[in-house]
């Protein structure tokens, strides 16, 4: 069963249902440049209509967050993202609300631009807290970096797709070892 371009990129990833809109937003900055393809950031028109300076916090919380999903992959963090993350958070007010079952769960204190940012922000902790956001995971393609979910039983997943970039890279390591022998 091949991938059904029809489907939306979430969906066909598996991405769970907490973690749908961290994806899509992780994945408007697309990197992927192999086959001659030209990145494409679809950042402006994910958010809608917005001021500059909610447009650079948007661009900031979306470099935070693919470097920690490339840290998922890799287990090495740099201290400076986590201190961008930090400033990043100070600006995207959180409170607990209710879920109205007995649950407790984090939402923006404000509406816009700035509550959408929040409440990515909320999934993500709320997905840190439950284990899920650990497999969110840079793909190790140079050619690629697309944000994926690893639904890989011992939480390995290095590809977004083990057919495309995973076959890609091994192809690529082969012909080197090749060549140098």
């Amino acid at each position: 069963m091949g991938w059904d371009r029809e489907k939306p990129a979430a969906e066909h990833h598996r991405v769970p249902a907490g973690l749908v809109t961290v994806f899509e937003f992780l994945n408007t900055c697309d990197l992927r440049t192999f086959g001659g393809r030209e990145p494409d950031d679809e950042l402006a028109r994910w958010l809608g209509v917005c001021e500059p300076a909610q447009y650079e916090l948007a661009v900031a919380l979306r470099r935070t967050l693919r470097a920690m999903a490339r840290a998922n992959r890799t287990g090495e963090l740099d201290p400076d993202v986590a201190a961008e993350l930090d400033q990043v958070g100070a600006a995207l007010p959180l409170r607990a609300r209710s879920g109205g079952d007995g649950t407790l769960g984090l939402g923006a204190v404000d509406d816009g631009v700035a509550g959408t940012l929040a409440n990515l922000l909320a999934g993500v902790v709320v997905a840190s807290a439950d284990g899920s956001w650990a497999r969110m995971k840079e793909c190790a393609a140079p050619d690629c970096r697309w944000i994926f979910y690893d639904h890989a039983k011992p939480r390995n997943g290095r590809w977004c797709s083990t057919a495309g970039c995973g076959n890609r890279m091994k192809t690529r390591a082969y012909r080197n070892r090749a060549s140098i022998s």
